[in-house]
């Protein structure tokens, strides 16, 4: 039986036999990118039709490949494939993201399998907390902006309670998965919103790009992943060639992946550590 660490690293190398991961995992992959064709660009009642259905397949989806890798090698394996083809529900509008909040709320009433019923409290978090993270940029990081003074700013931090939201969520996924994972699923959806805080690409913000990782106190291949993703940022709005961004994107790609190896050792039994069913 592989430890959740070598299944995780066999079916992302391509190594495993198994191909009914691999087609599971492209299928979810394809209903996240319809989905957001979808819901682009629709009105407020075409959305609250159509997005119920798009999030319960997408949750859906990611509970059949928990079913055959356990939980934490699910979840690790769909952030992987996130970032690797630059689709994932943190790109969807804040208004669309609410909607999937009530879906989600509803999932975990109805489910009675006890891997559905993980996926589908991590899922309703994990929305919650990149809801907190999109205060965060909206309020955190407006340094000398005129139409948000930092009274302001402070005084709505607290009234929406972001603190205590983002670490409630954050206590809940841990809870089910481990600390160490948790921490990669919360910076990667951080990452992936569309609607995020961006240091600008001039010299100015360079040292911040270098400390800001530091500041962080987490492992060595953490930090440089952190680094790479701030890179990545510079890199594209500063309009850099496709090689100079598939070569940062590259060395992102392969920190995120030690990453969740990494945390895939340290999981608890509600993760489940092997294959759904084999444990």
């Amino acid at each position: 039986m592989p430890t959740a660490k070598e299944l995780f690293l066999d079916h992302v190398n391509g190594r495993s036999s198994d191909t009914s991961v691999a087609d599971l995992r492209q299928t979810l992959t394809l209903a996240k990118m319809d989905a957001l064709g979808e819901a682009h660009g629709v009105g407020a009642t075409q959305l609250r039709e159509i997005v119920p259905p798009l999030y319960e397949k997408i949750v859906v989806g990611t509970i059949q490949i928990a079913a055959h890798v356990g939980v934490g090698v699910g979840l690790a394996l769909e952030a992987f494939d996130e970032a690797k083809r630059g689709v994932s529900l943190s790109m969807f509008s804040r208004e669309t993201r609410n909607l999937m909040t009530e879906t989600g709320v509803a999932l975990r009433r109805r489910h009675a399998n006890q891997i559905a019923k993980v996926i589908a409290e991590i899922e309703a978090q994990r929305l919650a907390w990149r809801h907190n993270h999109e205060f965060l940029s909206w309020l955190a990081f407006r340094r000398n902006d005129p139409r948000y003074p930092a009274k302001s700013r402070r005084e709505r931090l607290s009234a929406f309670k972001v603190r205590e939201r983002l670490l409630e969520s954050r206590e809940s996924v841990s809870e089910l998965i481990g600390a160490p994972l948790s921490v990669a699923l919360e910076g990667h959806d951080r990452f992936m919103l569309a609607n995020r805080w961006r240091l600008p690409p001039d010299d100015d913000t360079a040292i911040e790009r270098y400390v800001w990782p530091l500041l962080s106190l987490q492992p060595a291949h953490v930090v440089r992943l952190e680094a790479a993703r701030h890179e990545l940022d510079m890199h594209a709005d500063s309009g850099a060639s496709p090689l100079v961004l598939d070569e940062v994107r590259s060395r992102m790609l392969e920190s995120l992946k030690l990453q969740l190896a990494e945390a895939l050792d340290t999981l608890p039994a509600t993760a489940g550590g092997g294959i759904a069913g084999h444990d």
